[in-house]
């Protein structure tokens, strides 16, 4: 018989007793007082990793408002940064939270799941899986129970033109140097009975591998946990009828939101939703129960710690399958860039498709608020291509462009310098039409219709060379493209080249009008100058666009620009 040492019997009483008393802040009243605000959350998160060697915490930025975004990194044995893991095989989950201040189920169930991992019964997950927690992206929101940032920014709305200094950091500090292979997302949203709904990539621009194997292999685990406690999940968002047809549908697919954006940096990307928990399905979705009103925020929190634990799970048991999957992604990309004569299409628009048929609750139909029923409907989860165009083998640009490198290389994209004045055959495209589809977070946002021309095109020494064979290609051709529905033109970024031209009638009369006051000018002078006239008008309409597509492999001289050219910290972020 082997006995254990008092040294080992008193850690395990300590750690046993420690994780008895540590409770989160909403936990200590029964979850009856709303979300943890900033000082009781930072108080926990010292409170914790005081408790426990396998957690390291990493301040990100420090907000408009002066409260700390942070970085909790979870491992056993512990690691400290990202060279740690090297070689190690282990797999890293990011859960980010609270990017919306209001909605705080993710935080909460986020800091039950520090806890449980450090000092509790899932503490062996750590041993497999480096687990990275920011308990609240939007600290200044979750003050005031604000959707937005102090900067009104909505933040999950930010991963491509990264203007918020917090989307900044996650990018910059997390992203790029920890590389998640799965990203979660935590919300408030969807639609009772579901106690969690959940959405991954669905955008065809992204690698297809990573969306068939998130949807196919990932989500159905995390319902099957959910059920486990007699909780019951399904797709995000919500249904409506049309006509006869019950329709589920989930959000929309721009790259600007954090599940499209982490499919396009080669992640599993996934956003969990906590609808209201008024209603919850129990015996595998097939009975409805009314929650009592002052439990509600008990059953969001549980639902997304369930859903959160099984994806670290899953992490933990297939590891090697998860990064050999992102690892032929990122191969798959370059490769598809690096060759020019595969005709290889990437996606510029699509449209919104019925994936499949299956039974799901919605409200009645014309029934009161809380009656539900269970119907066959039609489940929009699929996107398919609508217009595609070939991927070239590089993007080319002139010197004046400069000012788009800081965006590029923050997105981990790869750029060169031109040595010496270098004549190209390339597509360049010619804008035709251009107007203003909304205002959105200080942006008049755009969209274009374009023509496309085999020309020759000589740039300068100091020009740039994009070559699209990088692990990063997709999103590099989604952000280049200027037809995408999520591109540099989209966010104003090519403002000072690309503008919105009015009606020129009235230009036009004037014009007229003086030409057929002029008593000196004979008839025909007269028709030549309105036909030049009404053709500049015309021209002026039809405006280039500074970015051109390099179709052939070209050799060039040229030297990398290097990734601190404007760099993150030199910004006004603290």
């Amino acid at each position: 018989m082997r006995f254990l040492s008092p040294l080992i019997i008193f850690t395990f009483l300590f750690s046993t007793a420690s994780f008895a008393q540590l409770k989160t802040p909403a936990e200590k009243t029964d979850y009856k007082k709303g979300g943890t605000l900033y000082q009781p959350l930072m108080e926990y998160i010292s409170e914790l990793d005081a408790e426990t060697e396998l957690m390291s915490v990493q301040k990100l930025t420090t907000t408009l408002m002066g409260r700390d975004v942070v970085l909790c990194i979870l491992s056993d044995a512990p690691v400290y940064k990202p060279s740690d893991i090297s070689n190690t095989g282990k797999s890293v989950v990011l859960i980010a939270n609270n990017v919306h201040g209001g909605e705080v189920a993710g935080k909460e169930a986020s800091l039950e799941l520090m806890r449980d991992l450090t000092l509790g019964k899932l503490r062996p997950l750590l041993k497999n899986t480096v687990v990275l927690v920011i308990p609240s992206l939007n600290p200044d929101g979750a003050e005031v129970n604000r959707r937005t940032n102090e900067q009104v920014f909505d933040m999950n709305r930010d991963y491509l033109k990264m203007e918020s200094q917090e989307i900044n950091a996650l990018i910059v500090k997390v992203i790029n140097t920890w590389q998640p292979d799965i990203h979660i997302d935590t919300h408030h949203g969807g639609s009772d009975p579901y106690t969690l709904t959940y959405q991954t990539c669905m955008n065809p621009a992204g690698d297809a591998g990573l969306i068939k194997y998130g949807n196919e292999k990932i989500l159905p685990k995390v319902r099957e946990k959910l059920r486990s406690e007699d909780y019951e999940g399904f797709w995000y968002s919500g249904g409506r009828w049309e006509g006869k047809e019950a329709r589920w549908s989930p959000t929309s697919v721009e790259p600007r939101k954090q599940h499209v954006y982490s499919a396009l940096t080669n992640m599993l990307g996934f956003l969990f939703e906590s609808p209201r928990n008024n209603y919850r399905l129990k015996n595998n979705g097939t009975e409805l129960v009314a929650n009592p009103k002052d439990e509600t925020l008990k059953h969001q929190v549980r639902g997304q710690y369930l859903g959160l634990l099984s994806m670290i799970e899953y992490a933990a048991e297939n590891g090697d399958e998860i990064k050999s999957l992102i690892g032929e992604a990122k191969n798959r990309a370059i490769n598809l860039g690096n060759d020019d004569a595969d005709n290889d299409q990437i996606v510029l628009a699509y449209e919104q498709m019925k994936n499949f048929d299956e039974e799901l609750w919605m409200r009645k139909r014309k029934g009161k608020r809380g009656e539900f029923e269970k119907v066959l409907g039609g489940v929009y989860t699929k996107f398919s291509p609508t217009k595609t165009t070939e991927r070239p083998w590089a993007y080319v640009m002139p010197p004046q462009m400069a000012y788009l490198i800081p965006l590029l290389t923050k997105h981990k994209i790869s750029i060169k310098k031109i040595s010496n004045e270098t004549e190209f055959d390339v597509e360049a495209y010619y804008v035709n039409e251009i107007k203003d589809t909304e205002y959105f977070q200080g942006h008049y946002l755009k969209e274009v219709t374009v023509d496309k021309k085999a020309e020759k095109v000589k740039l300068p020494a100091g020009s740039f060379i994009i070559p699209t064979g990088q692990p990063r290609s997709n999103l590099l051709c989604y952000l280049m493209e200027p037809e995408t529905n999520d591109n540099l033109i989209t966010w104003g970024y090519l403002d000072n080249f690309i503008k919105i031209i009015g009606d020129q009638s009235e230009r036009l009369k004037r014009y007229q009008d003086r030409i057929k006051q002029d008593k000196e000018m004979s008839k025909k002078d007269k028709k030549a100058a309105l036909k030049r006239i009404e053709d500049q008008l015309a021209n002026a309409k039809i405006q280039k666009y500074p970015i051109y597509r390099l179709m052939k492999k070209t050799a060039v001289s040229s030297s990398i620009v290097e990734a601190d050219f404007n760099t993150y910290e030199n910004q006004y972020v603290k």
